[in-house]
């Protein structure tokens, strides 16, 4: 088969059953683990590395897994003996029903299934299935959680990620405006001790989150930006501290080269979301139904503490959605200290309570075909 470089194999597999461009094609058995597919992480488009590939995954290999199978603690990390998927390095499961925890008609906050073959993209092999409950303690709290964190074994200056992620037909979303919100992503600097499920504590940055929610303004586009180097700056004290709430349509806007607008398609209507009205419905983004949608994030760190030159982008079908350029991603500290991105989550905690806790509601979200790259993938600006 032309073009495939001679590291990759193909095992048992016929086009019907390839879900992704590069990914699904890449042997991730357990016995592949130390090569091209994780192996040591020092990719980035040369030597044993020809495709820039430095982690992918698309959980077909999986063994089964869910956040309650082995443990219902919340905290769970492979370095402490817990079990995960492979080549996964921690979890935070927050979750109230489950099989594991005597309901048996619920599930678990993460998902990674032979059974769920039908929220895997092209509906064969796994994907990871985020379920939201919507539970609450009597207040603002986010009661369900599923993050699910890889570590890279190195500090990069530069990082894409990109994955395709897919809604239930009952997210509350698509039809409900709220203050409910979920981080659906984030991606940082881990200083490699403490406690990487709290970058406020002093142990991460900087940080990014995205987030997912839909409003009376709509559906929004959601992140947050913290800043570091661990343990300094992480609220920033400027106008970064809170990121954005941008609209899915003026904020795309003369965003691209040269003052373009977006080229974000409406799924609905057709023709440019920068040129449709005051706001944005989910469908018009993510599709009427369970469709796939490929969102993807780059960030380069800034030159040298204080130095506004760091970058945040964002693509959602290849369509840029977020440009700033002008980012001091690590400020002054203490030392002059630099750091590289060097971890990324899938998944997340969520404030997400609209039902009673005795209707148990669900709903999730998959996300599947993951590709990590130290670089920007040629054609995205």
């Amino acid at each position: 088969m032309p073009g495939i470089p001679a590291n990759i194999t193909i095992e048992g597999r016929t086009p019907a059953t390839i879900k992704g461009r590069v990914a699904p094609l890449i042997n991730t058995k357990q016995s592949a683990r130390g090569g091209f597919r994780a192996g040591d992480d020092s990719g980035g488009g040369g030597g044993s590395d020809p495709v820039g590939v430095i982690f992918s995954e698309n959980f077909n290999d999986q063994p089964d897994f869910t956040s309650t199978m082995y443990s219902t603690d919340g905290a769970q990390q492979a370095r402490f003996g817990y079990t995960l998927p492979d080549n996964w390095d921690s979890l935070y499961n927050g979750t109230v029903w489950s099989p594991e925890q005597g309901y048996p008609d619920n599930h678990a906050s993460l998902e990674i299934l032979s059974a769920n073959s039908d929220k895997a993209r092209g509906g064969v092999g796994k994907s990871a299935v985020n379920w939201r409950e919507s539970y609450s303690k009597s207040w603002s709290n986010w009661a369900s959680d599923s993050q699910f964190i890889k570590f890279l074994n190195a500090d990069y200056e530069e990082l894409y990620v990109e994955f395709y992620i897919r809604f239930s037909q009952n997210f509350y979303g698509r039809n409900n405006a709220s203050n409910f919100i979920s981080k659906l992503f984030r991606l940082g600097h881990y200083r490699g001790t403490g406690n990487e499920f709290s970058a406020s504590k002093g142990d991460a940055g900087p940080m990014l989150y995205w987030d997912y929610k839909r409003d009376d303004y709509g559906v929004r586009n959601v992140f947050h930006l913290r800043g570091g180097p661990p343990g300094e700056n992480y609220k920033f004290n400027n106008q970064y501290t809170t990121g954005g709430s941008d609209n899915f349509v003026s904020d795309l806007q003369g965003i691209g080269p040269n003052g373009q607008d977006s080229t974000l398609i409406d799924v609905v209507n057709g023709g440019l979301m920068a040129d449709f009205g005051s706001s944005a419905e989910h469908a018009q983004v993510y599709g009427p139904g369970e469709e796939w949608t490929k969102v993807a994030f780059y960030v380069r760190m800034n030159s040298s503490p204080t130095a506004t030159d760091g970058i945040f982008r964002q693509y959602i079908n290849d369509s840029m959605t977020v440009n700033w350029t002008d980012i001091p991603w690590v400020m002054e500290n203490e030392g002059n200290r630099m750091v590289g991105w060097n971890f990324f989550a899938i998944g997340g905690n969520d404030y997400f309570q609209p039902y009673p806790n005795e209707d148990r509601f669900e709903d999730w979200y998959a996300i599947d075909d993951i590709v990590v790259r130290a670089s920007l993938p040629e054609g995205l600006l």
